[in-house]
């Protein structure tokens, strides 16, 4: 499903090696489209490959504005945290070759903005995005976390808007002065 001529969305991806999700909001915060990457096991360079192929046919399909990711996250499996990067690193690459300024949240962020608490399960998670954005129905958990990505930075991007003169685009989502982009909208 292509985007609406002259609406401009907002990508949200989780990176992973086995299942990168990747949800798209209108302005409005409705979900437009969403889904899931999925690789087979085997060697990394054929997944990773796969990886960008399927995202740039997802950034071919859409009119994409701004894309979020989370920041790089050490959780109790580090063995993953490879895998993890490597596909951020694809997917950075994707969006940069695409022209889409990239924007990264901690996780903390991504819950609080959404549930009002930086420490939420994934099921609370889940509740309160099926509560504040339509348009998702029923996907699994790796496009539930990219949806989440988008809403948080679609609040936080008009919260920063409207509380800066000049607007801001760009960057790190983070306390500190504009790191540059593009203009805002």
């Amino acid at each position: 499903m292509s985007s609406a001529a002259g609406v401009a969305l907002y990508l949200g991806i989780d990176p992973g090696l086995a299942s990168t999700g990747w949800g798209l909001l209108d302005p409005t915060q409705r979900v437009v489209a969403c889904g899931t990457i999925r690789t087979p096991p085997g060697p990394d360079g054929p997944r990773l490959a796969a990886i960008a192929t399927l995202l740039d046919a997802v950034l071919a399909d859409h009119q994409v504005a701004e894309a979020a990711l989370e920041e790089l996250f050490f959780g109790k499996n580090r063995t993953s945290v490879i895998g993890v990067a490597q596909a951020r690193g694809v997917v950075l690459l994707a969006l940069e070759r695409a022209g889409i300024p990239c924007f990264e949240y901690k996780p903390a962020m991504v819950k609080s903005v959404l549930s009002g608490y930086g420490a939420a399960s994934k099921e609370q998670m889940a509740r309160m995005l099926a509560l504040q954005v339509g348009g998702a129905g029923k996907v699994d958990d790796h496009a539930v976390d990219a949806i989440a990505i988008a809403v948080c930075h679609a609040r936080s991007r008009r919260l920063r808007l409207a509380a800066s003169p000049g607007g801001w685009a760009g960057g790190r989502a983070s306390p500190g002065p504009p790191m540059g982009g593009l203009p805002p909208n």
